[in-house]
């Protein structure tokens, strides 16, 4: 039997963990039902105006994103306690498979069940709005801006880092996580920026690696560092990064083994 993954084993983890879980999972999903229902239909009920795709966009981002990173934190959360962890960690399954486990249902399932339920939200919200018309214009993820790639990668990240912390953290997870994310975006800004104005010798506003750097020279406005294939290298770079933090991931719960 291989040690670290078998597929009969895993077969048998998954159904055990959808089992212990599963209401859970659909009481976290009703509360995500409402609160997108309540946030999303007063947004529409004060605005002048039918919600735009544009606006559907910006809800569907922020709803996926951060329902996904409270999620996420919670996944390997048990590791936090004692007893639970114990139960955990002495299972009788491969610490990959448990990983995969809280991989699947964090990432692709949440993905597939999200979705679809946004859809539903924005569909019986402009369904029950009089100043809808008979073809309301609802968001297609597959050309919205920005770009489902693009939301995806992000995700990806958020999701992988937020994975660390549920193993690194005993407590406080998604506080402590998104806390420590903070504190490196800072640095990120302030190396980046310390970097450009060395390499230029100028005093450069940086916001991030793939942004533009800009400066004022005789009351104009100058940009450097825009290029064709700027978001191919930040998908690229942002993908390379969850990878890596999807593996930090996993060898933090297999250090914990008892």
């Amino acid at each position: 039997m291989n040690n670290h993954f078998n597929p009969s084993r895993f077969a048998l983890l998954f159904r055990k963990h959808t089992v212990e879980h599963y209401k859970t999972y659909l009481m976290s999903l009703g509360v995500l039902l409402g609160a997108m229902f309540l946030i999303i239909g007063a947004a529409s009920y004060m605005a002048s105006r039918p919600m735009s795709a544009t606006e559907q966009s910006v809800f569907f981002m922020f709803f996926m994103i951060g329902a996904g990173m409270v999620f996420s934190s919670t996944v390997f959360a048990q590791l936090g306690d004692k007893k639970k962890a114990i139960a955990f960690l002495t299972l009788p399954a491969s610490q990959f498979e448990k990983y995969l486990v809280g991989w699947l249902y964090s990432f692709p399932i949440y993905l597939l069940l999200f979705i679809p339920s946004f859809y539903l939200i924005v569909y019986l919200l402009l369904s029950i709005d009089p100043r809808v018309g008979p073809e309301p214009d609802m968001i297609n993820i597959l050309t919205s801006e920005p770009a489902l790639h693009i939301l995806l990668t992000f995700y990806a990240l958020f999701n992988a880092l937020m994975l660390v912390g549920s193993a690194y953290f005993n407590k406080n997870h998604f506080i402590k996580t998104t806390f420590a994310g903070f504190l490196g975006i800072l640095l990120l800004y302030n190396l980046n920026k310390q970097a450009v104005q060395a390499m230029l010798g100028r005093d450069f506003t940086a916001v991030n690696p793939f942004s533009a750097a800009f400066f004022m020279e005789d009351d104009k406005r100058f940009e450097v560092g825009v290029y064709e294939g700027n978001e191919m290298l930040m998908v690229t770079l942002l993908v390379v990064l969850a990878l890596v933090s999807w593996v930090v991931a996993y060898f933090k719960i297999k250090e914990k083994q008892v």
